[in-house]
């Protein structure tokens, strides 16, 4: 069998479904009587709903065997009382305004109340006790759920600097000391993840030269671009010491770092007070030296 005949025999293996849409006119015992092509046609229902007569329906056509799919309009299942007038209310709907009786007739609906809606058959309505909790929004479209991704920065420069900017910028390695910044610089981050992202992780990889004191790691945030631009702006003093060992760590406040970040340019500086000199190494000791690794789900 050469290649075209092994692809027509596939095509000839495959279901032929062709739609078509005709009318509801009844029901023979359990079949479906529709109208279509000048004929009326006996199928079986493949829902429980019923449409009502003379409404327009959708038919499937199997391998040549025909199926009363539905009706070919869309059949909102709840509503909210527009008006009443005798023995018949207007709901409005997702779908537009419809017509119909309500029950039980003893206590009939008023403007505003929340409806359910039964289409089988004929339209009629009737009060609910209480409104349904508020619909969900629906997920973002890809997969039909949110997806978690995880992007690495590294540090695009990184040193310290005297906090009175004098002498610029002497040393590759970030010092946390009272008197200098210890401080990395990244490329812009708002420009790698996504104005809609929610958060979902942030970690930063210490790795150190020098460590002489514990609980001394005062940290803080800029948002100067480079080296270039001179003394940082550095804002907070806050303490955490995630230990003398080198790795990933997740700071206390990786949520406003991460909201931080994805709003404009963004930095990480160490900041003591008082006392300290730790010492993180630089990027040519350790390229992943201050390195930010976030999370974020969309």
């Amino acid at each position: 069998m050469d290649d075209i005949q092994a692809i027509r025999a596939l095509v000839a293996g495959k279901s032929r479904v062709t739609p078509y849409v005709g009318r509801y006119v009844g029901n023979d015992s359990i079949h479906a009587l529709v109208d279509m092509g000048g004929e009326r046609l006996t199928m079986p229902f493949v829902s429980a709903l019923v449409p009502e007569i003379n409404e327009p329906v959708h038919v499937w056509s199997i391998d040549g065997a025909m199926f009363m799919v539905g009706p070919s309009t869309p059949k909102p299942g709840m509503g909210v009382v527009k008006t009443t007038s005798g023995d018949f209310v207007t709901v409005g709907t997702d779908f537009g305004d419809f017509v119909m009786p309500y029950g039980p007739p003893g206590e009939p609906p008023t403007s505003g109340d929340t409806v359910a809606i039964n289409w089988s058959t004929s339209p009629s309505c009737i009060k609910l006790s209480t409104s349904p909790d508020p619909v969900e929004p629906p997920p973002a479209p890809g997969g039909g759920q949110a997806r978690e991704q995880t992007v690495e920065i590294r540090a695009s420069e990184a040193g310290s600097i005297a906090k009175t900017g004098a002498n610029g910028w002497w040393q590759a390695r970030p010092w946390n000391s009272p008197s200098n910044y210890g401080v990395w610089f990244y490329p812009r981050i708002a420009d790698l993840i996504p104005a809609d992202a929610e958060f979902v992780s942030l970690e930063i990889f210490l790795t150190w030269a020098v460590r002489r004191y514990d609980n001394t790691l005062r940290w803080g945030t800029h948002t100067s671009p480079s080296k270039g631009a001179g003394l940082p702006a550095v804002n907070g003093s806050a303490p955490w010491d995630p230990g003398r060992g080198a790795g990933w760590f997740t700071p206390p406040w990786a949520q406003d770092w991460f909201n931080a970040a994805k709003a404009g340019t963004f930095g990480v500086a160490l900041n003591a007070q008082g006392v300290g000199r730790e010492e993180a190494k630089s990027l040519a000791e350790d390229g992943q030296s201050g390195a930010l690794r976030i999370t974020y789900r969309r």
